[in-house]
């Protein structure tokens, strides 16, 4: 049986021909001369061998994110690659399995991934959580009736600390936003080993970063295209500025693209919004590895609702991993939140997929009934897991 274990230097080379052949096949065989040729080592590489042979690989993001009103670990699974000979053989399976038992291991309660299949994840457990928008327009339409305050500053990655700050206010009201790393600014965020580094301007109030954006001018078939990569701001003044910041480039580009949580307020920000398009679309997904630590963990006391005091009993199925199989006592009384295994009759049935959305606040109770596998019946059970886990704005933004 294939064995999995981390996939050592010696290997690199077998473990990046399969990550080139799953994800730019297009681009044909490769060769590797030095290490500027190999993808950016932030994760931990992972992989099963038959013997010596590597059958199929991935990679672990050990991430730091917010998860009701808390900083907590959050394993980012990504480059999930199987070479064509190997598939079909149940083994990319066996190293998601493999995978979560590795997190749990380690105390890690929760997992995300990007997907490059919603179905394909959902089957083993995963569920979208993050929906954004995002803006094309162009430069013209972000002509505001902004005023000329502040100062705009170029950036580099050694102004990495104070681009947190500023990220770190952004994201206070966004659950699963994350703190990055020094590492993470510079190799990810300013994408430091691409072909062509990032821009990188700030906009200054009185000496103190109060917005940022990354950005890269690429050209296409309709001509230069600003390209924001990452946009983060401490505040409305903040936001208006970064815009006319955008704005100044109409002499030179014909369109600006950006991201932004799943709103529309640019919008009605503009003054003719026609003139932007603005899309919705999925982001990453993500799972609870351990149903009951997890649920006792995040069931925090510090501002619990008073009406999730007491009991609910949650029958869960999980297609892939069976300790998260059965019926879980979560039980809230003052500072005290416990998940155990019990034999009572069930208030609300669920499977994990459902349960991680509820958890992450992307759906509530109610959205779970509907757009997912929950079911209530018991209506007062329903409501206290109502009250413990209300819906939030989830933008995770991290690419990984």
């Amino acid at each position: 049986m294939p064995t999995y274990r981390p996939v050592p230097d010696a290997d690199r080379e077998t473990y990046q021909r399969m990550l080139d052949y799953a994800f730019q096949p297009e681009a044909g065989p490769q060769t590797y001369e030095s290490d500027d040729d190999f993808s950016v080592d932030l994760a931990d590489r992972r992989g099963l061998y038959d013997g010596d042979d590597l059958c199929c690989v991935c990679a672990h993001h050990w991430l730091t994110a917010r998860v009701r009103g808390a900083w907590r670990d959050v394993a980012g699974l990504s480059a999930v690659a199987s070479p064509p000979e190997n598939r079909r053989r149940g083994l990319v399976s066996r190293l998601l399995r493999e995978s979560l038992a590795e997190y749990r291991d380690r105390d890690v309660d929760f997992s995300a991934l990007w997907p490059f299949d919603y179905g394909f994840y959902r089957r083993y457990g995963w569920a979208t959580i993050t929906r954004y928008t995002r803006y094309e327009t162009t430069p013209e339409a972000l002509a505001l009736d902004t005023d000329r305050a502040g100062e705009f500053r170029r950036l580099d990655p050694d102004d990495w600390e104070s681009l947190a700050g500023v990220l770190r206010a952004h994201g206070e009201s966004h659950a699963l936003a994350v703190d990055r790393t020094e590492d993470w600014w510079r190799e990810r965020t300013f994408d430091t080993r691409s072909d062509g580094d990032p821009y990188a301007y700030g906009w200054f109030r009185d000496g103190e970063l109060r917005g940022y954006l990354v950005y890269t001018v690429d050209d296409g078939d309709d001509g230069k295209r600003l390209d924001v990569s990452d946009l983060a701001f401490a505040d409305d003044e903040a936001y208006r500025h970064l815009l006319r910041f955008l704005h100044y480039h109409d002499s030179q580009v014909e369109s600006v693209r950006f991201y932004e949580p799943a709103n529309a307020d640019l919008l009605d920000v503009v003054d003719d919004p026609r003139a932007v398009d603005c899309e919705i679309r999925t982001g990453p997904m993500f799972r609870l590895v351990d149903v009951p630590r997890a649920l006792s963990r995040v069931a925090d006391p510090d501002g619990r609702d008073a009406e999730a005091e007491g009991r609910v009993v949650l029958e869960v199925t999980d297609p892939l991993v069976d300790w998260n199989e059965g019926t879980f006592a979560l039980e809230l009384d003052g500072e005290d939140a416990s998940c155990t295994r019990t034999d009572a009759a069930p208030d609300v049935t669920t499977d994990v997929n459902a349960l991680s959305q509820v958890v992450a606040g992307y759906h509530s109770v109610g959205e779970a009934e509907r757009f997912g596998n929950l079911s209530v019946a018991d209506a007062d059970a329903g409501e206290r897991l109502a009250a413990l886990f209300p819906p939030r704005e989830v933008f995770l933004r991290e690419g990984f």
